[in-house]
């Protein structure tokens, strides 16, 4: 097989489409372009043809990771999941995740940390939640634990219970008492609060 003829691409004058016996073949980045060397007139083989359409298809790929990386940090599950969305095989995945640890942009303690202190400034959430968020997020259990010691202690998470039930206690005065505790329980519940700390802090703020 011979390339008879490569064309810069009209819509993307990075990309170049190869023409190999005067029929369009294949197209490849200008990166793949340079890397292997494609000139007119240049034979290649069945393999050899294979292999820079592999090499495109993982650049493709790393390009794809990167873009979903430089939004906001991501764990290397959230990345692995996103691209398994996009149809891609479990050897170009690897590769990709390779490559942005490689380059220090997935480190799952450093997702880990940076999320932990995000949400507790921004939205902050019990231990039990922040647990749950994590995981959901694919990271380990005893590096959550880690996580979970160094920003949260008993004290901090009654702080921030109690400043959650001030703030939701607000919109409940003009409700009956026995109605303020149950939806005061409950919504501290849900923001991930210890049954026992959600249960002593509606008792001592919502009186009979």
């Amino acid at each position: 097989m011979i390339i008879t003829k490569i064309e810069r691409q009209k819509k993307n004058s990075l990309r170049r489409s190869i023409f190999v016996d005067d029929k369009y073949s294949f197209s490849v980045s200008e990166d793949i372009f340079v890397r292997c060397s494609l000139y007119e007139g240049m034979q290649i083989s069945a393999e050899e043809k294979e292999q820079i359409i592999a090499s495109e298809t993982e650049q493709h790929v790393k390009r794809i990771a990167l873009k979903f990386r430089s939004v906001r940090m991501r764990s290397t599950y959230e990345v692995i999941e996103y691209l398994k969305k996009k149809g891609f095989d479990e050897i170009m995945i690897e590769r990709a995740v390779d490559f942005l640890q490689r380059n220090h942009l997935l480190d799952d303690k450093e997702f880990a940390h940076s999320f932990c202190r995000d949400r507790l400034t921004l939205k902050p959430i019990g231990i039990r939640s922040m647990k749950l968020e994590l995981q959901k997020r694919g990271i380990e259990n005893a590096l959550i634990d880690k996580v979970i010691q160094t920003y949260y202690t008993r004290e901090k998470e009654q702080a921030l219970a109690e400043q959650e039930a001030e703030k939701k206690l607000k919109r409940l005065r003009s409700l009956p008492p026995l109605t303020q505790k149950k939806r005061l329980f409950d919504h501290l519940v849900r923001k991930g609060y210890q049954n026992s700390l959600c249960l002593s802090i509606v008792n001592s703020m919502v009186k009979k």
